[in-house]
C-alpha cells in the first residue's frame, strides 16, 4: 500500500479517531491534538500493514500520556501538591499520597490506580473488573475519603 492510500484510509477514519480521543480525554482541544499527533506518528513512522489499527493504538497511547500529564499537575482536593503547606516539598507530599494509596485494600488500590493514575472512566473500570459502575463509584469515593481523612490527620 502506498502513502496516498494510507493517507486516504486515515482521512476516512478521522471521525472514529476523534470519537475515541474525546471519549478518553473528555476535552475537545486535547482530543484534536491527540488525533493530530497520532496521525503524524502513523504517517512518519515505519511502514505498517494496517495503518488504521496502528493509528488507533498510537492514539490510545497519546491519550494515556495526556491523561498522565494531567494527573501529575492535578490538584488534590482543594489544595495543589505544590501548596502542601508547612515547608513540605512536592516530593514529600507525593510520597505521603502514594503511601496512603498503597495502604488501601487491594481492590480499592486497584480502582484508585485505574481511575486516578491511568485515567480510566467508571465504565472502563467496570468493564475491566466485572464490578458494576455504581460499585466502582462507591468504592472510589470511599477510598478517596479514607485517603483524604488520613492525609488531613497527618497534616
Amino acid at each position: 500500500m502506498n502513502r496516498a492510500e494510507i493517507r486516504q484510509q486515515l482521512v476516512d477514519h478521522y471521525l472514529d479517531f476523534y470519537a475515541l480521543a474525546v471519549s478518553m480525554l473528555r476535552d475537545d482541544d486535547d482530543a484534536k491534538d491527540a488525533v493530530q499527533e497520532a496521525l503524524v506518528r502513523t504517517m512518519t513512522g515505519r511502514h505498517v500493514d494496517d495503518a488504521v489499527a496502528y493509528c488507533f493504538q498510537t492514539l490510545r497511547r497519546v491519550a494515556i500520556d495526556t491523561l498522565r500529564h494531567r494527573l501529575r499537575h492535578a490538584p488534590i482536593g482543594d489544595r495543589d501538591i505544590a501548596d502542601s503547606g508547612e515547608g513540605e516539598s512536592d516530593g514529600e507530599m507525593l510520597e505521603r499520597v502514594m503511601r496512603l494509596r498503597n495502604e488501601l485494600p487491594r481492590v480499592s488500590k486497584t480502582l484508585v490506580v485505574l481511575h486516578d493514575q491511568k485515567g480510566y472512566t467508571y465504565d472502563d473500570i467496570a468493564a475491566l473488573t466485572g464490578l458494576s459502575k455504581m460499585t466502582v463509584r462507591r468504592k472510589l469515593k470511599e477510598a478517596h475519603e479514607t485517603m483524604r481523612q488520613e492525609l488531613e490527620d497527618e497534616l
